[in-house]
């Protein structure tokens, strides 16, 4: 009388894909949000995208100084702007990156395959590997 269902419950119920998750995209030498040519705000068309635009955004935000933020989100050597290359440890650096990439929730594990000082700048080549892919980043730390 009744209809036989066939499949598992897991399969009935997330029979619908999950969306990709996205995030503003960012102009990191202006500042400013990426707009279209109709004004709208751009977003992350892909997950690769989204996990690079992520690991930047946390990398270039200060821990504990936005309110809208957890403590787990952004880092610490952001107060080192401004110091000589004597008093900067990029062994540290490179432990706090890993550790703040992989405090978020998309993100499984975060691997820094190089850091250097390049001019003015601190500059970090990684891989990140999220929760649906992976990718490869580079990032420019921080100037000087």
């Amino acid at each position: 009388m009744f209809p036989e269902l066939t499949g598992t419950e897991a399969a009935v119920t997330q029979s619908e894909a999950a969306p990709v998750p996205w995030t503003y995209r960012f102009n990191w030498e202006t500042g400013q949000l990426l707009q279209g040519p109709d004004g709208r705000y751009l977003r992350t068309t892909s997950y690769e995208q989204f996990l690079e635009e992520t690991a930047k955004k946390i990398l270039h935000t200060q821990r504990f100084r936005y309110a809208i933020y957890s403590e787990r989100y952004g880092v610490d050597f952001l107060t080192n702007r401004g110091r000589l290359r004597s008093g900067i440890s990029l062994a540290v650096i490179k432990a706090q990156v890993q550790e703040a990439l992989e405090a978020h929730k998309e993100i499984e594990r975060a691997e820094v395959l190089d850091i250097r000082f390049e001019g003015n700048r601190v500059v970090l080549q990684g891989e990140i590997v999220g929760s649906r892919g992976s990718t490869k980043v580079e990032v420019n730390a921080w100037q000087r």
